[in-house]
């Protein structure tokens, strides 16, 4: 428990200190040819603690084959493990988190969905605001300021991409589909995984 907690007190910590440096335009992207796949894998790595002491199942499905772009591998890795931690810490115990990847029009496609509390359609224009969290959820989290989607938001932003938050509204789960631009992929083959505690 105190390894844990340490650990969320420094990811929160670390949070804190990316708004500041975003805010003020101290954030400085390292930009190089990276797969996807080995991205996808640090976020999981990083969010299995919760997932698991969640029981969740997480199905990742993957192309089979290697799909490039031009990224910030950690900042990437950071967007998806926030979105997968969103998943995890609001559904109940003994969930599913889906994640996917596939190329559409020249655009890598990553989508985070889950089958938790949802969103209220109110709620959805403002999901990615700067200290913003749902309302019903505010119990359910595992602590948190509310930054998460708003440092998402800025790093996709960074990288010419697009994020998307959607739901049918409360009850009704929730998914997140992040949009960034592609080197290609040779194959459109999927590859499916999934792990369970």
């Amino acid at each position: 428990m105190i390894v844990r907690q340490t650990l969320q007190m420094t990811r929160l910590v670390d949070d804190l200190l990316d708004v500041g440096r975003i805010t003020v335009g101290k954030i400085r992207l390292q930009k190089e040819q990276v797969e996807l796949k080995p991205i996808l894998d640090q976020a999981i790595e990083t969010c299995r603690p919760v997932i698991e002491r969640h029981q969740h199942t997480l199905e990742v499905t993957i192309p089979a084959e290697p799909l490039s772009l031009t990224a910030d591998a950690g900042r990437i890795a950071q967007v998806v493990s926030n979105l997968l931690n969103n998943a995890a810490k609001y559904m109940e115990d003994g969930g599913t988190i889906e994640l996917t990847a596939e190329l559409e029009e020249g655009m890598a496609v990553i989508a985070v969905r889950d089958k938790g509390i949802g969103i209220a359609a109110a709620m959805l224009p403002r999901v990615f605001d700067s200290f913003v969290q749902v309302e019903s959820a505010t119990g359910r989290a595992d602590g948190g300021f509310g930054v998460g989607l708003w440092l998402a938001k800025s790093f996709v932003q960074m990288h010419d991409g697009t994020i998307e938050a959607r739901s049918d509204g409360e009850g009704a789960g929730s998914e997140f589909v992040v949009r960034l631009p592609a080197t290609g992929v040779t194959s459109a083959l999927l590859n499916k995984t999934a792990f369970q505690r």
